[in-house]
């Protein structure tokens, strides 16, 4: 015990902060329309697919509305697509998917680049939270995509 209230003296004498706590940046509400109704079925999707423990249980009924509203938001060129796609990095959408958002979020290049980094520092809420343990990110995509931008790499997805 001691030596904790020494480290943390140390630290306030020498100036250096503890990290701050997390306040979730806001999406703009024509990316809350974009976002907030996918998550809600990607959640459900989630639900039908996998057991409490992530098995597979079979396809769901939901996943070609999902399908659909990701495509969308891919296609989705103005400041509110940029914003969804810089938070659906931030969460689990699928193996290929995920692929499919690294590779648009480099094409796009570096105007998305402050949306990635600070949603990935701080993931902005849309009102589905908590998220199930399944479709919450790894937390890898952000820096795949930041890598690539920073690259000026170029790629196709399907």
């Amino acid at each position: 015990m001691r030596l904790l209230v020494l480290c943390f003296v140390g630290l306030f004498i020498s100036g250096t902060s503890l990290p701050a706590d997390c306040v979730p940046p806001q999406l703009s509400s024509d990316a809350l329309q974009l976002v907030k109704p996918l998550m809600e079925l990607r959640i459900k999707q989630n639900e039908e697919q996998f057991t409490e423990d992530g098995r597979w249980k079979g396809e769901s009924q939901y996943t070609p509305a999902v399908e659909k509203r990701f495509y969308a938001i891919l296609e989705n060129r103005t400041k509110a697509g940029d914003e969804a796609m810089a938070y659906l990095l931030n969460v689990y959408m699928g193996e290929h998917p995920g692929e499919e958002l690294v590779c648009e979020a480099i094409n796009r290049g570096k105007q998305i680049l402050p949306l990635i980094k600070a949603y990935s520092e701080c993931i902005p809420m849309v009102g589905v939270e908590p998220l199930p343990k399944f479709v919450k990110g790894s937390g890898v995509l952000p820096g795949y995509a930041i890598e690539g931008i920073m690259k000026a790499e170029k790629c196709g997805h399907e």
